[in-house]
């Protein structure tokens, strides 16, 4: 029996049963490391009757569910009929290995025990990663490899679990950074309540996990979870002309009308990496000028930092800091060695808060001294990336 044939057999009272093979603290795990948020969009692959898909929607996020199945999708659709109507839930019949959805379309993509029914599991991990917008994560959860034979005669799995370092290295022929495969702390298959054999046709409630010979309980398989993210950079840092870069900064910051200092250096930044958003540069805009005439930071200074973070900064709070922080103060180590402080009033020698330091502040004054340090920021932050 092919594993279609076997989810036909058992859409009805597959609820029931998937408890018996793994818990919902999984779906919370997974939720977790993708950082869904409310108002993004998610498409839960393998959705069978919507275990994912339910925490997505409570979640606030617009859902795309997946599956080979039309019967499990039409216990999804009878679960859920607000949700479709609210068109926050479309339900689309595919294989995993082409999935019809557009390219960077959603946000985050979720494969909960997905994997291990498919007929190739590298090309289904590259589609996943084409239908993730820049910065996206994609999260599979699945089956260690494992022995239990009776997954593959009664379940129908197409494969005994995987070895991790397999798993992680197709996100990264994928395309995927940050990619990490560890246990999440849950097994398949630990309930004790009834033997494999009882799933070769329709099945009563609890899992495979006894062994059908001895009948006595045996462990269940663990579980990892493997996450990747798709970069948020088109362009690598190690491929961008710093140079370039730099000039393009300066060039912002001395046209007419012109970009301010950190709009300036942010925006040459942002144009370098391949990243094209309406928040750039208007993200910057309240760092410029000593933080808003304040006499506060250089807005150049601030602009690099912007830049560095864009490159480096952290999806959620899982992530690390370690490189984002490195990069930053490596960047103000420099910014100090070459212009002796990072204040935009020592830079630029008058004060932005005041109506006699804005006049000084002129295509022949001040801001032809700004011009230099504006070119310097954008360019050296990128070559803290490129070693990064």
């Amino acid at each position: 029996m092919a594993s279609s044939e076997y989810f036909a057999t058992v859409a009805e009272q597959w609820d029931e049963l998937r408890a018996g093979f793994f818990p919902e603290s999984l779906r919370v795990k997974a939720l977790v490391a993708a950082g869904a948020q409310a108002g993004r969009t998610a498409a839960d692959l393998g959705a069978g009757t919507g275990f994912v898909t339910q925490a997505l929607l409570d979640a606030g996020l617009t859902v795309f569910a997946v599956d080979q199945s039309p019967a499990m999708l039409a216990e999804l659709r009878a679960r859920f009929p607000g949700a479709d109507q609210q068109r926050r839930l479309h339900v689309l019949e595919a294989e995993a290995e082409r999935l019809p959805l557009p390219d960077a379309s959603v946000d985050c993509v979720f494969a909960n025990m997905l994997l291990h029914h498919v007929d190739d599991p590298a090309r289904a991990i590259g589609e996943m990663a084409r239908t993730l917008k820049p910065g996206g994560r994609l999260v599979i959860t699945d089956l260690d490899l494992h022995a239990r034979r009776e997954l593959l005669d009664e379940q129908h799995d197409r494969w005994p679990g995987f070895a991790r370092e397999d798993v992680a290295r197709w996100l990264e022929a994928a395309g995927l950074d940050a990619v990490a495969v560890d246990a999440c702390g849950e097994r398949c298959c630990v309930d004790t309540g009834c033997a494999a054999s009882r799933y070769s046709a329709v099945p009563t409630k609890g899992c495979a996990s006894v062994d059908s010979a001895s009948a006595a309980p045996r462990a269940g398989v663990s579980i990892f979870l493997a996450c990747g993210r798709k970069p948020l950079l088109g362009i690598r840092p190690c491929q961008a002309d710093a140079d370039a870069v730099g000039r393009r900064a300066r060039a912002l910051f001395d046209a007419s009308p012109n970009l301010l200092c950190a709009e300036s250096v942010f925006l040459a930044l942002a144009e370098g990496l391949g990243v094209e958003s309406p928040l750039v540069p208007r993200l910057a805009t309240g760092f410029c000028s000593g933080l808003a005439r304040t006499d506060g930071l250089c807005g150049a200074f601030n602009g690099g930092v912007l830049g560095l973070g864009l490159a480096l900064g952290r999806d959620t709070g899982q992530d690390g800091l370690d490189r984002a922080y490195a990069a930053v103060q490596a960047f103000r180590g420099c910014f100090l060695e070459r212009f002796g402080h990072d204040g935009c009033t020592h830079i630029c020698g008058c004060s932005l808060n005041t109506d006699e330091g804005r006049l000084a502040f002129g295509p022949s004054g001040a801001k032809a001294r700004c011009l230099n340090v504006v070119e310097w920021a954008a360019a050296q932050a990128l070559r803290i990336l490129r070693n990064s």
